[in-house]
């Protein structure tokens, strides 16, 4: 009788310690969850910033008309085969970079949506104040968009780069370039491309002319020359599906850049 005593207690014994393991081992999964759920609660929350107040004016310089404002082979059939039109660019890149703020949320006004007539520049400009004036509560930022060129057009050479002008002296379309040269520098050295900057007289990267389509601008206004399409490396570039995606991702980023800093508040 007393031996099974002894082993009732023992059986009772090991039933309480396989118990207590399981308890530990629930214990020990348990701190998982809860550590992983706080992580979840403790992330950082990203804040969107709202750009729908903000309208873009984007104007895609020339037309289909204007003389010359191809590459070599275009004009000349000077090889290689590389046949660049710079109202077609001008316009595929305005045409990404609308999809590319829209997404974005921003509002977007093409300035101009002719392509065999070369509106004129005062027009351009007036367009664009004219919807600013239209939409006198929201911000407002215009951009030129150009591709560069150098010499007679009957030879490739060597000048090349991407390059930014504003309006002679110091104002806030300076602040709209160097965000744009900054999103330049980032991304077209991944892709062995060049910048032109001219840090004369005001110590600032961009180019100054008093160009009549960013002059009339009643607004920061930019035109970019988005390398050189006499020159045959940047021209393969501009042609290629890559190098006009990473030209339309530099003036998404640029405007990105001057709102969130200046205007998305």
């Amino acid at each position: 009788m007393f031996n099974k005593i002894i082993q009732w207690l023992i059986s009772l014994f090991k039933k309480e310690e396989t118990h207590s393991e399981e308890s530990y081992e629930q214990t020990e999964e348990a701190p998982d969850e809860t550590e992983e759920h706080n992580i979840e609660q403790n992330e950082p929350i990203i804040q969107m910033n709202n750009y729908s107040n903000i309208m873009i004016h984007v104007d895609n310089g020339h037309a289909s008309s204007t003389p010359g404002k191809r590459s070599p082979y275009a004009l000349h059939k000077v090889p290689p085969e590389l046949d660049f039109y710079e109202y077609k660019f001008n316009r595929e890149i305005a045409s990404l970079l609308k999809s590319k703020l829209e997404e974005k949320g921003f509002k977007v006004n093409m300035v101009c949506q002719e392509v065999n007539e070369d509106v004129k520049l005062t027009t351009r400009a007036e367009r664009a104040n004219a919807a600013k004036k239209n939409n006198a509560n929201m911000k407002h930022l215009f951009v030129s968009i150009h591709a560069n060129a150098f010499g007679n057009g009957k030879e490739w050479n060597s000048a090349r780069g991407w390059s930014a002008y504003t309006t002679k002296g110091q104002n806030n379309s300076d602040k709209f370039a160097d965000c744009l040269y900054d999103a330049a520098e980032k991304i077209l050295p991944q892709y062995g491309m060049t910048i032109r900057t001219n840090k004369a007289p005001d110590g600032d990267r961009d180019y100054e002319e008093n160009f009549t389509v960013i002059y009339k601008a009643n607004m920061p206004a930019v035109l970019t020359e988005n390398l050189f399409f006499t020159n045959i490396e940047d021209t393969k570039f501009l042609m290629s599906d890559e190098g006009k995606n990473a030209i339309a991702e530099i003036h998404l980023q640029g405007i990105m850049s001057y709102s969130d800093k200046y205007l998305a508040k």
